[in-house]
């Protein structure tokens, strides 16, 4: 049996299948090209390469979209009938598991393959994705510096745990460290989108906009070019603008980067496309018909169910677009999945489901009912995934809550927050003034 890139022994002898099969492993590390195509013609080569079919399993099950379900049910059932050494099994039963469901028995499953196997950086991978699905920050960070004793500085794949543990150590709250791994796994190889994404948080978290617009825009020849992940990199490069102010340089950003192909079935970009959107419409910002194109494409989507970070944004799209009825169909399904089994459930019982109505609640200008779910679900929020800068949405729908409701106390609570963590970002200041004039008000009134 023949080995890959980083040293695994793989189910095949053929080495036409493996030559590709360590093409999708360049391509699944650094978020580029079609890594699906590579590991096709791994198996064109070797149609019993069954590690191949469990990479390929692996990769569709974490887009999570039912549209993928019938290609993941087909790579897990070929896979289960194709040649598999013991790691290889565990990677398909992996992807069985988050095809099921099961989330987090899927995750630790390749964490455990990746403590076993420190050099298997696609189970290492996978794993950090499921992570940050499951708001697993702790094991974000410190999976990949596990990994970090199988490999040397310089050696292939060593900069990519660089960037991957970079992204866990900036969720928690490690500034410093996140930045300068982030730096020195991009100088290693300035494509790494994830690794240009990991300082992108630093500088969000931060509000730090003189370091940040540079480090995306000045870089971006080098990691938007064939990358399946630049528009959630242009994102974050809308949302320093946004906190600048140059809501011009957003709306552009939003059209030819974040999306400009208005018809794109990718539900990844749809939850950046509906959480900058939202954003502006918080700011009072006229954004065309860019809500309704958008609610358009989560009509497919909108009872799907399959992850309750999901359904969130499909309803701030639907809401968005003003299509309350879509919105409140959404909600009715997220209510009957979370009295289903899954990990889902539990999601989108403690935390989707009170975030949706707020949000549901805040559009009808039922804004104490918004600001009340809000902070009550928000501490526990990371429970149904995504990014610290991206469950910003929810504080800054309290806030505009609280600002609109006339609740001028909390408004600047919360505002007093956002300031003492970002005391560079002009977003914040602009914030905390409009709280700060709300309570003068009332206290004159």
């Amino acid at each position: 049996m023949l080995k890959d890139r980083y040293g695994n022994s793989a189910s095949t002898k053929s080495e036409a299948a493996m030559a590709k099969y360590n093409e999708a492993l360049d391509l699944i590390r650094l978020y580029r090209g079609d890594p699906i195509a590579a590991l096709d013609d791994a198996i064109a080569a070797d149609p019993d390469f069954g590690g191949a079919w469990a990479a390929r399993a692996g990769l569709l099950v974490q887009q999570t979209d039912k549209a993928y379900a019938e290609e993941a049910a087909k790579s897990i059932r070929a896979g289960a009938a194709a040649n598999l050494n013991d790691r290889e099994r565990l990677h398909l039963k992996a992807a069985q598991d988050w095809a099921e469901g099961r989330y987090n028995d899927g995750t630790m499953r390749l964490a455990r393959i990746a403590q076993e196997n420190p050099r298997d950086l696609l189970a290492l991978q996978y794993a950090h994705v499921g992570c940050f699905f499951l708001g697993m920050q702790s094991e974000l960070r410190d999976w990949p510096l596990q990994a970090m004793r199988a490999f040397t500085s310089g050696e292939d794949g060593y900069s990519y745990l660089l960037g991957m543990a970079a992204f866990g150590l900036e969720e928690c709250g490690d500034y410093a460290r996140a930045d300068i791994y982030g730096r020195q796994a991009v100088a290693a190889d300035p494509r790494d989108g994830w690794a240009v994404h990991a300082v992108a948080h630093v500088n969000e978290m931060r509000g730090d906009l003189e370091a940040g617009i540079p480090w995306l825009a000045d870089n971006a020849q080098h990691w938007a070019p064939e990358s399946g992940f630049a528009y959630h990199n242009w994102w974050h490069l809308g949302l320093l603008y946004l906190d600048q102010g140059d809501i011009a340089k957003v709306l552009k950003l939003f059209d030819e980067k974040v999306r400009p192909d208005t018809e794109a079935q990718v539900i990844l970009e749809w939850i950046d496309a509906s959480a900058m959107l939202w954003r502006l419409h918080l700011e009072g910002v006229d954004v065309g018909d860019r809500f309704d194109k958008l609610a358009a494409c989560w009509q497919r989507a909108g009872e799907d169910t399959i992850y309750a970070f999901n359904d969130l944004h499909a309803i701030m799209a639907f809401l968005g677009a003003g299509r309350a009825i879509d919105a409140e169909r959404t909600l009715k399904a997220m209510r009957a999945a979370a009295a289903d089994g899954g990990d889902n459930a539990y999601m989108t019982r403690k935390v989707g489901l009170p975030l949706a109505e707020a949000f549901i609640a805040f559009e009808a200008g039922r804004y104490g009912e918004c600001v009340d779910k809000i902070m009550a679900t928000r501490g526990i929020a990371q429970r149904f995934g995504g990014s610290h800068a991206q469950r910003d949405v929810l504080t800054l729908t309290a806030l505009h809550a609280a600002l609109r409701g006339g609740f001028a106390s909390t408004a600047e609570a919360i505002a007093a927050e956002r300031l003492a963590h970002k005391p560079q970002s002009p977003w914040a200041g602009r914030l905390a003034r409009q709280a700060r004039q709300l309570s003068a008000k009332e206290r004159a009134a």
